[in-house]
Parts: structure tokens; sequence; C-alpha cells
């Protein structure tokens, strides 16, 4: 008799209820950036002077570069979703691209100061969860689930 729990096989045609959770969560926050973005710039929050700075030194290709991190992500959730394989690599795309800007963000248009410290925490938090939906998307393909 073994000591180690070992995992069940998921039942054939059915999706492991992270899947689902997964989904959701990039479903709803896809329409949260939507709808926050929409406010900010209607001007319906108020921002403080490093935040208008911020907001204002935005170029096409910042937006281009928040467009294509979503678009990533958001194609990777249904893919996931839809129990394939390649939602790994558009997590990993999202993940690394999204990496990039940040730092770039960071030396170049002062993102730090836009966001504040409770908005650093948010975004390590939003890293930890990429990473970790990164790694169960990978393990979901080695187990043969995401084909």
């Amino acid at each position: 008799m073994s000591t180690t729990p070992q995992e069940l096989p998921p039942i054939p045609g059915r999706r492991p209820a992270l899947v689902w959770v997964i989904s959701i969560f990039y479903f709803l926050s896809a329409g949260w950036v939507l709808l926050s973005f929409s406010l900010i710039y209607s001007g319906a929050i108020p921002l403080n002077e490093a935040q208008k700075a911020y907001f204002q030194s935005q170029t096409v290709f910042d937006h281009g570069s928040t467009i294509v991190i979503g678009a990533s992500n958001l194609v990777g959730a249904i893919l996931l979703f839809l129990l394939r394989k390649q939602a790994f690599h558009f997590f990993v795309a999202a993940f690394s691209v999204g990496l990039a800007l940040t730092l770039y963000q960071i030396v170049a248009k002062n993102w730090l100061g836009a966001i504040g410290g409770p908005g650093l925490v948010g975004a390590v938090i939003s890293w930890a969860i990429s990473v970790a939906i990164i790694i169960y998307s990978k393990r979901l393909t080695a187990r043969k689930i995401l084909k």
C-alpha cells in the first residue's frame, strides 16, 4: 500500500476544475482591464500627478504591447479551456512579453511611481499567479490532458 497520494486521472471528456477556474479568471480579467482603461481614459477615475504623467506618456507601442499581452493570455485561456497544449506557449509568451514590457516601463516611464506600493504588490501577485498557471499547463501537457 502506497503512503503517497496519487492523482486520479480526469474523467475523459471532463475538464479539471482548475481549468474552469483559470479560464473564468482570465475571461473576467480581460473584461476588468477593458473597464479599467475605459474609466481611466474617460476621466471617471481621478489620478494623481505621477499617474497622469504615466498614462500621458503611453505611446502606440505601449498600448499595442498591452493588447498583445492581454490577447495572448485570453487565447491561452481559451486554448486551456479547449484542453489544447498550445495554451502553455501562449501563457509563456504573455508572461515573457509582460515582464519585458514592465522592465521597459520601470526604466522609461516611471511605472513604479505611477502604481505605488499597493500596485507593486498586485503586480507581484499577478506574476506569481501567471507562473503557477504556466507550471500547471505544462503539467497538464505532460500528463497528456492537454493535447
